[in-house]
């Protein structure tokens, strides 16, 4: 534990100088036509189907391209794919798993406030969404494999560092409750 914490303060204040040096006047407005992201992300899952009983881990891809511009900021098109998964054990003869498979189109409308390095924005996912069931109860083994429609809202932020590398935040509903990672800028 004292090595992890070590690391990470370490991590902390070679970043800044690195930060400072390569854009003294703050890395670049990170959001803008013609800018492409790609973001890696992790936290709790959604429950697509099921009782909604237990954790479940999720990882989300998301690929974003700067579009258009609207007023002081600018609509994003991407996609996203995830993958999430869930177990509950109910007592000794009932057990229930989902593995969770999303792929789907996403926009989004980017505010960066005049704060250098710093982009916030909101969105909605489309897409359609594959979903492993299986329950085990006395009798034997069962499971399901549907296939159907996602749709959310989210509200996330990001912060770059330097005009590449950054990290990201998100909530809301659509693959993930919430979600932290992060994120790169392509151009």
């Amino acid at each position: 534990m004292k090595k992890s914490a070590f690391v990470l303060i370490l991590m902390t204040f070679t970043m800044v100088p690195t930060t400072q040096a390569a854009f003294p006047k703050g890395p670049l407005d990170p959001v803008k036509v013609g800018t492409w992201t790609l973001s890696v992300g992790c936290g709790p899952g959604t429950h697509p189907f099921g009782n909604g009983i237990g954790f479940g881990p999720a990882e989300k891809v998301v690929y974003e391209a700067g579009l258009w511009d609207l007023g002081p900021g600018v609509i994003t098109l991407g996609g996203e794919t995830a993958f999430s998964f869930f177990s509950h054990n109910f007592n000794n003869d009932w057990k229930e798993r989902w593995a969770n498979f999303f792929l789907g189109a996403r926009g989004a409308y980017h505010y960066g406030w005049d704060v250098e390095g710093l982009d916030t924005y909101a969105g909605l996912p489309l897409g359609i969404g594959f979903s492993y069931y299986t329950h085990d109860d006395h009798p034997g083994n069962h499971g399901s494999t549907p296939v159907f429609p996602y749709f959310g809202i989210f509200f996330g932020g990001s912060y770059y560092f330097n005009k590449y590398f950054g990290i990201n935040g998100e909530v809301g509903f659509n693959v993930t409750y919430a979600n932290i990672g992060v994120i790169f800028r392509i151009d």
